[in-house]
């Protein structure tokens, strides 16, 4: 494919904000990776949490799209969205007004899905343009309940920098549990809580951003040795994964789950509650291990406790075998890896 002959334009209705300021950062990531095509990108660059953004944050996304892109000479060939709903709509914009022609590639990440079902009467007619899908991992597809012929499974990729660590060992690593991600709710931070009683003699690292921070900061007061921080860039994501023993996920939903990948790329084994993504990435007693979604909050926790004094039990030899059964697990996540297949993909739409 020729970067001439090809116009891509990428679109994410993420973006950071001062709550979550790497917030959307694997589409970012993406976009980077894909650099060598010149790709138009188009995110949401004014993001907060107040009222009024909340009000008008999809009115500004649409408006700075049509003054960016719809009015622009360059015209595009393939649109790119991340998050279908809605925002398809803008691809379905351009579609309409400026390339009758274009292919519409759709990235599914989870809350897309998750979130509209059963699918409405509009989701239903945008779902029907199209062209390819993309769904962050097996599960996720299966969840989709719309035709889609003309679909793969592709996560949104983890940092190259992830890929340059060494290994350390169970007794070299100064952190006994790690989490890294969204503080909330569907995120599981209402079991974190529960959990840190159980914690109490151990190193624990809470590193995020999101609603339930200043509980768990308080939280954190009570137990010496829990540390919680706020959101960390790669360079200290990487620090942060390399040093700790295991690494938890205790989410309600997951399409995937990039952390637990960048922490299985980091040499760290992830003991996670079943989700699709952590079906999509965990094999269980080999690289980590998944702990049933059970009605008993209570059991959850215990069943985590559990398991992650189990990892820290571990002969050496035997968290080594774990070690680099996840690393070998991540290594297909790899930016450049998922780079390389959207760049075959665009090339196949645009040869049709």
């Amino acid at each position: 494919m020729q970067n001439h002959q090809t116009n891509i334009l990428i679109i994410s209705n993420m973006g950071p904000k001062p709550a979550a300021p790497f917030q959307g950062k694997f589409v970012h990531n993406q976009v980077w990776a894909l650099a060598a095509l010149n790709p138009a990108y188009h995110y949401m660059r004014w993001h907060s949490d107040s009222l009024l953004n909340k009000l008008l944050k999809y009115p500004v996304f649409l408006l700075d799209f049509i003054w960016r892109f719809m009015l622009s000479r360059r015209r595009f060939d393939i649109l790119h969205v991340h998050f279908f709903y809605p925002t398809i709509y803008l691809a379905l914009l351009y579609r309409v007004l400026r390339n009758r022609k274009v292919k519409i590639v759709v990235t599914c990440h989870g809350s897309d899905i998750y979130k509209y079902q059963p699918p409405g009467k509009l989701y239903r007619w945008c779902a029907g343009k199209v062209d390819q899908w993309i769904f962050a991992s097996q599960a996720l597809r299966k969840q989709f309940s719309l035709p889609a012929q003309r679909s793969i499974v592709l996560p949104a990729g983890i940092a190259e920098a992830f890929r340059q660590v060494a290994p350390l060992s169970l007794q070299q690593k100064p952190i006994d549990v790690l989490y890294v991600g969204g503080l909330d709710r569907n995120k599981g931070m209402d079991r974190l809580l529960a959990l840190l009683p159980a914690l109490k003699d151990r190193k624990v690292v809470i590193a995020g951003s999101g609603p339930m921070l200043p509980a768990l900061q308080q939280a954190a007061q009570q137990y010496p040795d829990v540390l919680v921080v706020g959101p960390k860039d790669t360079a200290a994501l990487k620090q942060l994964y390399s040093q700790a023993k295991c690494f938890i996920s205790l989410s309600r939903h997951e399409a995937f789950g990039l952390v637990m990948a960048e922490a299985m790329a980091c040499y760290t084994p992830v003991i996670a509650t079943a989700t699709d993504g952590a079906a999509e990435q965990i094999r269980h007693g080999d690289n980590g291990y998944i702990l049933k979604q059970h009605d008993s909050e209570q059991q959850i926790i215990s069943e985590f406790a559990q398991a992650i004094a189990h990892v820290l039990a571990l002969a050496e030899a035997d968290y080594y075998a774990m070690q680099h059964c996840a690393r070998q697990q991540a290594e297909q996540y790899l930016l450049a890896h998922i780079a390389e297949q959207l760049q075959q993909l665009y090339q196949e739409l645009a040869n049709e």
